[in-house]
């Protein structure tokens, strides 16, 4: 399969356009004039049941919902179309809605690593042990949008590139040999297999010869959105030569998988992909968060993890939808969230007990939402830091806050565990 990508302009062209009920297309027509749309013929060919549409759980995935911005800008945005008004016509109004719906991303200045009194362009690090790496191309795309993906703002904004990634395959190197203790390296993005492999490799290599640096990590929904990157690409051998060539230098290969949905680990393709990965001795890890309408049920993450285990992944992070954006569209309740975890680990296999969930994930903290519990005749979240910044010792601590069955966010993270207060003394 060749690779075609569709954007929200080239997608209007396509019978799967013209295959839309009439209120998905206005909505499509509507949302996509805010947030970046991209798709790919796999996805439209392959994963997503159009006789189900909008229902479709990769339909979801992929194409924006209504619910994503208010009732009122979606109402305003809709009248402009349904009145005709041209694209430069709508432009301000477009912008003004797009500036409120920019992700609220915290960063502490503590993550951004320093030499010589000067950033590191392209870096971050948020726990004493990982470094995270954002070489210039990587961050630009995917193969295709998830719709709750809060890097939508930098796809088509080349400042916000410009101060988050960086060209020279050698900037982090002196770093990393100054800070012995960062043993493992991320590479990621938007998604680090847009890349040729050759352009890849010359990212990774400088890392490989830093001896301390004992693990390189991928992470990609490539699998997912195009399993074709590990078995027809014209470099998808080369792809793979490259996993064994990091593993030749002494180093583990982490392969950091994105899946949502049990649909995107069904097809043949996938299937041929994972095995070519797993003959180079990578190891798949699977991550994804928790979505509304999406894989909120129980049986939902039952057939994710089985399809995982029964290809020999290992499943490793459910997250809960970071959702930076002010909707909050794609969350569920934390209680519900906890309930469907517990729950879909009972039914499973003990090998799904790898995976670590629901974790809040931002960038100071990962935090595990253990469960609840009964202090006083009071019921609360039992929130556990599973890693915390560099300099300081928030790791593995326990807080609590107050249990309610309808709250879909559990505050503010930060201040959370930067509290010096103990267990006991909320006790």
């Amino acid at each position: 399969m060749i690779f075609k990508s569709f954007n929200n302009k080239s997608f209007k062209h396509t019978d799967y356009y013209t295959r839309l009920p009439e209120e998905e297309r206005e909505i499509f027509d509507v949302l996509s004039s805010v947030f970046h749309f991209k798709v790919n013929n796999y996805v439209l060919e392959h994963l997503i049941h159009w006789d189900n549409v909008p229902q479709d759980p990769i339909y979801k995935l992929v194409f924006p919902r209504k619910e994503m911005l208010s009732a009122l800008d979606y109402e305003k945005l809709r009248q402009l179309f349904k009145i005709g008004l041209d694209e430069k016509t709508r432009n301000n109004f477009v912008q003004a809605v797009k500036k409120k719906m920019y992700p609220e991303v915290k960063h502490a200045e503590t993550g951004f690593p320093k030499m010589d009194d000067k950033i590191i362009t392209g870096a971050y690090r948020n726990f004493p042990t990982i470094l995270n790496l954002f070489p210039d191309p990587m961050v630009k795309t995917c193969h295709a949008y998830c719709s709750y993906c809060f890097r939508w703002v930098a796809f088509d904004n080349i400042e916000a590139q410009k101060k988050t990634a960086y060209r020279d395959p050698n900037d982090p190197v002196a770093y990393l040999k100054a800070n012995p203790e960062i043993t493992d390296v991320l590479f990621t993005g938007a998604d680090p297999l847009v890349l040729k492999a050759e352009t890849l490799k010359k990212y990774i290599d400088p890392v490989l010869e830093i001896e301390s640096v004992q693990v390189i990590r991928i992470n990609s929904k490539a699998l997912g959105w195009w399993p074709y990157r590990f078995t027809t690409d014209k470099d998808a051998d080369a792809l793979l030569e490259l996993f064994e060539y990091i593993q030749s230098k002494g180093k583990h290969l982490n392969f950091s998988a994105h899946f949502t949905h049990s649909r995107e680990l069904e097809n043949e393709v996938v299937k041929e992909a994972i095995q070519r990965i797993k003959q180079t001795g990578t190891v798949i890890r699977c991550q994804g968060p928790l979505v509304k309408g999406i894989n909120d049920t129980v049986e939902d993450l039952v057939l994710l993890w089985r399809e995982q285990i029964a290809k020999g992944l290992v499943p490793y992070y459910l997250f809960v939808e970071a959702d930076h954006n002010p909707e909050s569209c794609f969350r569920i309740p934390l209680a519900k969230a906890l309930h469907i975890f517990q729950e879909a680990q009972k039914r499973t296999t003990g090998l799904a007990r790898t995976v670590r969930g629901p974790v809040f994930m931002n960038d100071l903290n990962r935090v595990l939402l253990d469960g609840v519990t009964e202090v006083n005749g009071e019921k609360y979240f039992v929130l556990k830091s599973l890693q915390s910044p560099p300099e300081t010792d928030g790791e593995g601590k326990i807080k609590l806050i107050p249990f309610d069955d309808q709250i879909k966010d559990a505050g503010n993270l930060f201040e959370l565990f930067k509290e010096d207060r103990s267990l006991v003394d909320i006790l």
